[in-house]
C-alpha cells in the first residue's frame, strides 16, 4: 500500500465516486449529498463493558490516537465517528459519517490501524468475526441500524474539499497578514481588480 503525505489533498486509497461506488451492492443507511451514515448496535459479552471501556480510553490517547488520525488522513473520507455503551453496559453502538461506497469505507479501514482498533472494540461483542474475516461485512449489515432521518449541514462536501478549502483559508490568511499584499490592495494599478464584486466577497469572507 503505498502511502502518502496525511495533508495532501487526494490520498490514494478510497475512490468516493463514480463507477466504483455505483457498482456495489445496495447497503442499509442513509445519505444526504455525498455523506452517508453507518451506526451499528451489538451486544456486549457479558463482563465486558468495563475491557471495553478501557480499551476505548487506551485507544483515545497517546501514541494510539496519533496513530489513528494519521491513519484517517490516509482514508480520508470519515467525517466523524463515536462508541456509546448504553442500557447499562449492555450494548455498544458505534455511528460514523463517511464519504462514497459502504464496501470501500469498510475495506479501507481493515487496511489501516483503524482495522486493529475495530478488532480490539468488537472483539467485546457477541458475534464479531474479525475485521480480516470474509463475513465481516455481513456482520455489520446484520446489525445496523439505518438512521430515520440524517441531515448533514454540508451535503455537497467531502472530507477531501473540506481539507482542501481549510488549506486555501490558511494560505490566504497568510498572504492577508503581508505588508505586500495591503501594498497592492492600495495600488491604483489594481483598483479595478478590488473593486470587483467576486473580489470585494472574497475580502469578506476572509474577515469574516
Amino acid at each position: 500500500m503505498t502511502r502518502t503525505d496525511p495533508w495532501q489533498e487526494n490520498p490514494t486509497m478510497t475512490a468516493t465516486t463514480g463507477s466504483n461506488q455505483s457498482a456495489q451492492p445496495d447497503r442499509p443507511g442513509m445519505t444526504d449529498g455525498v455523506c452517508s451514515e453507518f451506526t451499528v448496535f451489538t451486544k456486549i459479552k457479558p463482563g465486558h463493558a468495563d475491557a471495553m471501556r478501557e480499551d476505548l480510553a487506551t485507544l483515545a490517547s497517546g501514541s494510539a490516537d496519533v496513530k489513528a488520525r494519521a491513519a484517517l488522513h490516509q482514508i480520508g473520507t470519515l467525517h466523524d465517528a463515536r462508541h456509546v455503551l448504553f442500557d447499562n453496559d449492555t450494548r455498544h453502538m458505534f455511528a460514523s459519517v463517511f464519504d462514497g461506497s459502504w464496501d470501500t469505507y469498510i475495506d479501507d479501514f481493515g487496511k489501516t490501524a483503524i482495522g486493529d482498533r475495530f478488532d480490539k472494540v468488537f472483539s467485546h461483542t457477541e458475534g464479531f468475526p474479525g475485521i480480516s474475516d470474509p463475513g465481516v461485512k455481513d456482520w455489520f449489515v446484520s446489525q445496523q441500524g439505518p438512521a430515520g432521518v440524517f441531515v448533514s449541514s454540508y451535503p455537497d462536501l467531502t472530507v477531501q474539499q473540506i481539507w482542501k478549502d481549510q488549506r486555501v483559508n490558511e494560505a490566504f490568511q497568510d498572504v492577508l497578514d503581508t505588508p505586500e499584499f495591503r501594498a497592492a490592495l492600495e495600488n491604483p494599478a489594481n483598483a479595478e481588480l478590488v473593486a470587483t464584486p467576486a473580489f470585494q466577497k472574497l475580502l469578506e469572507e476572509a474577515s469574516a
